[in-house]
């Protein structure tokens, strides 16, 4: 009688089933009673007590002796012959006694309710397989969990979780499995619990076990190549580009596999590329998961490194897939349910290959032929004065570029046909040079945007450096920098060797970025290296470069990440704004990402925003939430359009204007009706144009939206001081746009200021029938001078006195005596513009020019005593028209 293990068994392709592996162990011969055991008779007992005794395996089987004399054991296990219950089973034992690193596990028959335990010890460098063969009266699933008994493996040193949730548990009452239910622990000695809670006649089961070497590279000794597990996590793993060179280099696959894998799992598995033209491909040479059940045991790929990240694939029902997608991060993520019967899938394996792409949608540089000199490159800044133009550098004969990538030499214009407006450059992409320079010549209303990615120095002392300069340069044939611009030489960075940095840390996240923003046009980035290449330190930068119109797109915010504003002195009456999603300098970003347009009109200016094209926004939900923009919804009123959720904005896609003091004034998000658009909102206030990315990445870069604005000219609102005894402040009419989602903001600030002393009158009518929340108007007293968030000394409202609201009609509110200064507000917001009239007069008691004492009141002079202090007029008067929220 022979046996035979096969370590290796591929998985045949021509059933489902057949793609799980497992260490098969081959019986021949019609007349073995067990594993072990060839016949119960017919052999010579131990000790000569005959020919009745059993005829064992010659391979590694031993008699069991006196207790089972029809039975054989493996050597090493005889001694649990006769009750194979709570045992341990140690690898190197069961190898130094019967040569082999697998048996056969037949429990004894239980009447339940009762319990065997197995402890099975590895050695180093193996893992615990266990197949499964038989199952008799072990409980029952009740569709979601194993209930009144069960077969369960796990980790030797895991809390028992009474649950059996977290724990890969097999019942069933009469199961026989073929193939083998097959269950892998990876990590140290695991435990094999076989539990009966219910009572029983008979509970019993077979199975084989294995310890499984971890060193193959296929079949049952499969382990992930390539990747790094994430420190604190049950099963995710990071894998980079810089590991996995070459195709096949990088494997990965559900835990336990190519065993069943456990339940109420969710494994992720981040690939992160550090290169803007790096694309991930990954190759499902295997899927195996329970019919019917792709609401519990699925795959997903997101655009990113967060659960929340734009949904790019779902797998469930599929054999075999492949995916293509550009980086920076990608996110797998494995989740499974409960184990259903008949446990016949085993998760999923793949390969990972990271290729050098550029991205089809990405613009591709345009760069100056190298064969004219940049003489002939006239800048349009410098209007034909050619005393500013530069040459080629001396030591570059070539203008280099690489799948879209500009290198040393190159010239890249923001300008003219073929110009672009942003990019990437890395030195690698041209032939070795010790001194590299690279031109980016902007527009002369540009101002240029460089984020450094990667990048490597070796040499000591700053003899290898990189440098990002104000101006065009050259170098000379010494490598010395000749400056040939009219723009003072100002270093915007210098990086001096040795000096290392990567786009990412240890775990993958991207560092904070290193980026400067220049205050011309022109800028040159200088990198001086070894004279000579050494291919395992390559010394080379990398990074990204945006042009930037000062003019058109506002003044950029050199320590904010995506910010400009617009003033109403400066920039075009007119223009318009859009989402960023061309920028190459966002590559290494991935978080919310908020940009913003602040426009400050000037003192007799209103500003309006309309957002004009707006495409559907996303949700980035956290768990358990609902994601795909249904989260979020937006609805329009009277008072500006609202955002509404349950969850924080943050976790939401969404495009809000703004007020200066933080008002939300219209917010769109998540299923917006188009129909409501255009969405116009004018102010007489600084405003404020949002656009906020839930979850940003270069290869998922958030919504589109387009905008106009423009500066009016109108001096309707604003602060204004009135010296005069009478007069009267009224609204003037606007022109509108007609749009159905069109609002007026304003906040409007007077100041009735008096030298001399009176009794004031106010008159307020308005002949529309708006709520106080729509638009009101508010007195208060004078407080003092405070500074203005855009600059100057505003009046500050003190203690209230009266409020107006529209549907008062009309009101005259008469001032305390001596009360000389008055603060008037407006403050509105409504679909309408406030239409009002304000009129004040007052009655002098007698000239005073505030040099003398001030006069009693009239009627209380007489009566107040010669000792009573003298009291002087102090106060302000304010009015403010309030504009509030409906």
């Amino acid at each position: 009688m022979r046996h035979a293990v096969a370590l290796l068994l591929a998985a045949a392709a021509a059933t489902v089933t057949s793609q799980i592996a497992w260490t098969p162990i081959f019986l021949d011969g019609s007349s073995q009673v067990d594993l072990w055991t060839q016949s119960s008779s017919g052999c010579a007992c131990p000790g000569g007590g005959g020919e009745q005794c059993a005829c064992c395996v010659r391979d590694g089987a031993c008699p069991c002796g006196d207790v089972a004399p029809a039975r054989c054991a493996q050597c090493g296990l005889e001694q649990y012959c006769s009750n194979m219950c709570n045992i341990t089973i140690d690898s190197r034992i069961l190898k130094s006694k019967s040569g082999k690193t697998f048996g056969q596990i037949k429990s004894p028959s239980i009447e339940g309710p009762g319990v065997c335990s197995y402890f099975l010890q590895p050695d180093a460098g193996q893992r615990v397989e266990i197949q499964l063969y038989r199952l008799v009266s072990a409980g029952r699933f009740n569709g979601s969990s194993c209930v009144g008994g069960w077969l369960q493996l796990s980790g030797a040193s895991a809390v028992q979780d009474t649950t059996g949730e977290a724990e890969t548990r097999l019942c069933g009452t009469n199961e026989r499995y073929t193939p083998p239910v097959v269950l892998f622990a990876d990590y140290g000695a695991s435990v094999l619990e076989f539990r009966i809670i219910e009572k029983t006649v008979r509970s019993q089961f077979l199975a084989f076990f294995s310890f499984t070497s971890l060193s193959n590279t296929q079949g049952v000794g499969f382990h992930p190549r390539g990747g790094s597990r994430i420190p604190h996590t049950d099963c995710d793993w990071l894998y980079q580009d810089v590991s996995c060179r070459g195709a096949g280099t990088c494997v990965l696959a559900s835990p336990g596999y190519p065993g069943l894998y456990p339940p109420y799992r969710r494994c992720r598995y981040l690939f992160a590329t550090n290169s803007v033209h790096t694309r991930v491909k990954i190759v499902f040479t295997s899927i195996l998961l329970p019919r019917d059940h792709c609401t519990t045991d699925y795959l997903t790929l997101r655009a990113g490194s967060s659960p929340s990240a734009p949904l790019l694939a779902s797998l469930c029902e599929e054999r075999s897939k492949t995916l293509e997608h550009p980086g920076p991060n990608l996110l797998l993520e494995f989740n499974s349910g409960a184990l259903v019967p008949p446990y016949d899938y085993n998760g999923f394996i793949a390969k990972l290959e990271f290729l050098e792409r550029q991205d089809a949608s990405d613009p591709t540089p345009t760069v100056a032929v190298a064969s004219q000199p940049l003489a002939a490159l006239v800048h349009p800044n410098h209007n034909g004065d050619k005393s500013s133009e530069i040459e080629v550098d001396a030591l570059s004969n070539e203008i280099s570029t690489s799948n879209g990538r500009v290198g040393c030499g190159a010239t890249v214009r923001g300008y003219g046909p073929g110009g672009v407006r942003s990019g990437h450059f890395d030195t690698r992409t041209a032939t070795w040079r010790a001194q590299c320079a690279i031109h980016l010549i902007g527009t002369p209303t540009d101002v240029i945007q460089v984020s450094l990615f990667n990048y490597n120095l070796r040499l000591q002392s700053c003899r290898s450096h990189i440098e990002i300069l104000e101006g065009l340069h050259e170098l000379s044939a010494r490598g010395d920098r000749v400056d040939r611009s009219e723009r003072i030489d100002r270093a915007l960075l210098r990086v001096c060797g040795p000096a290392v940095r990567e786009a990412r840390d240890p775990a993958g996240r991207f560092l904070v970025r290193q980026a400067v923003t220049s205050k011309g046009s022109n800028v040159t980035i200088f990198v001086r290296r070894a004279s000579s290449r050494n291919v395992d330190e390559e010394e080379f930068v990398d990074g990204g470069f945006a042009f930037h119109d000062e003019q058109h797109e506002g003044t950029v915010s050199p320590d904010a990440t995506c910010a400009a504003t617009h003033y109403g002195l400066s920039s075009p009456p007119h223009g318009g704004v859009s989402a960023p999603s061309h920028h190459h300098i966002f590559w290494n970003i991935e978080e919310r990402l908020i940009c913003t347009h602040r426009f400050i009109p000037a003192s007799n200016q209103s500003v309006t925003i309309e957002i004009q094209r707006l495409e559907r926004m996303w949700s980035a939900e956290p768990p358990g939430a609902v994601a795909g923009g249904g989260g979020c919804r937006t609805a329009c009123g009277d008072a500006g359009c609202e955002c509404r959720a349950l969850t924080p904005l943050t976790y939401h896609d969404h495009i809000a204007l703004v007020a200066g003091d933080g008002t939300h004034l219209s917010c769109l998000c998540g299923d917006f009706q188009a129909a409501w658009l255009p969405v116009v909102v004018r102010s007489w206030t600084s405003l404020r144009l949002e656009y906020s990315v839930a979850h940003y990445t270069y290869a998922s870069r958030g919504f589109d939206y387009a905008a106009a604005y423009s500066f009016n000219d109108d001096a309707m609102c604003g602060q204004r001081t009135y010296t005069t005894h009478s007069g009267e402040i009224s609204s003037k009419n606007v022109s509108v746009t007609g749009s159905l989602n069109e609002f007026f903001y304003q906040q409007c600030t007077w100041v009735l200021d008096s030298n001399v002393e009176r009794q004031l009158f106010i008159d307020i009518s308005s002949e529309q029938d708006k709520s106080c929340s729509s638009w009101n108007i508010t007195l208060h007293e004078w407080s003092g001078l405070r500074a203005h968030s855009e600059g100057g000394l505003a009046a500050t409202a003190g203690e209230l006195l009266y409020t107006f609201c529209a549907r008062h009609k009309n009101h005259t509110y008469t001032l305390p005596w001596r009360l000389n200064t008055v603060v008037i507000r407006l403050v509105a917001l409504s679909r309408q513009q406030p239409l009002y009239s304000i009129r004040w007069r007052s009655q002098v008691v007698r000239a005073n020019n505030r040099l003398g004492p001030p006069t009693p009141a009239p009627a209380a002079a007489a009566l107040a005593p010669k000792n009573t202090p003298r009291i002087y007029s102090i106060g302000l008067i304010v009015v403010y028209i309030y504009l509030g929220n409906m």
